[in-house]
């Protein structure tokens, strides 16, 4: 019998290794477990992840679409790119080495006004633009003869005009001019007043010639840089009131 329980128990490890090796498995088996643990967490973890971002994408709106119509953005921009009025007058202005802006009250149905300033910010005079119809006629004014009519000078481009120089007061000095197109009878008036009071001819003298101001009054794009509705026609009371007045037949 000896004998035979000996090769029964032949490749089976003595009694005291026994009990370590089941200690070794089952910390395998611990370790295992816990490792299995880890991994099912993380996997939940993506899960959540993944089905936040599902619903997320499903319910809430996405990025509206971007508008191709122009936004208006404040940007600072020259004037005499937004006032087409400016932008006829400028040139002439600038050229003397001054500097013309929007004085207030700047504008009206009919009517635009200007401060011109020199170099050191000082001011030089005003310039005043005023927009009439006259598709009957225009009596261009005489200063000689108040009820007479002057034969108007004429461009190649069909606008009748004439111009007016006024400077025998030192402190009221003005050029004038007032142009019509003789097409439709759109007129305008462009008149060029010296600082006033000043008691000096040549510090009150008008910040534009009766060329320049006939330069920018028979530019083509002077009429059209008013509204169609625009217009200075009597009783207009809060027009300017200029030196030589604007006379349309009736």
């Amino acid at each position: 019998m000896t004998e035979v329980l000996q090769r029964a128990c032949e490749g089976e490890p003595p009694a005291g290794d026994a009990v370590a090796d089941i200690a070794v498995r089952a910390e395998r088996l611990r370790r295992r477990r816990a490792r299995n643990v880890v991994l099912a967490g993380l996997a939940a973890v993506v899960i959540v992840i993944l089905l936040g971002y599902a619903l997320t994408t499903v319910l809430l709106p996405g990025p509206k679409a971007r508008s191709t119509a122009a936004a208006a953005v404040a940007q600072p921009r020259p004037s005499n790119v937004l006032d087409p009025v400016l932008a006829v007058l400028a040139p002439q202005v600038d050229a003397k080495g001054y500097r013309i802006v929007p004085r207030e009250p700047f504008s009206g149905a009919g009517w635009r006004q200007y401060a011109v300033l020199n170099e050191a910010g000082e001011p030089r005079g005003l310039v005043e633009v005023a927009v009439y119809d006259a598709q009957s006629g225009l009596c261009l004014p005489v200063l000689a003869d108040p009820a007479a009519c002057a034969l108007p000078d004429r461009t190649d481009t069909g606008v009748e005009y004439a111009r007016y120089a006024d400077t025998d007061d030192v402190d009221w000095q003005v050029n004038e001019v007032i142009a019509r197109r003789v097409v439709d009878g759109r007129t305008v008036a462009v008149m060029a007043t010296g600082e006033r009071g000043t008691g000096d001819a040549e510090a009150g003298e008008p910040p534009l010639s009766t060329a320049e101001a006939a330069d920018a009054a028979t530019d083509r794009r002077l009429p059209d840089a008013f509204g169609v509705g625009e217009r200075c026609n009597t009783p207009a009371p809060a027009c300017p009131i200029f030196k030589i007045p604007v006379r349309p037949i009736d």
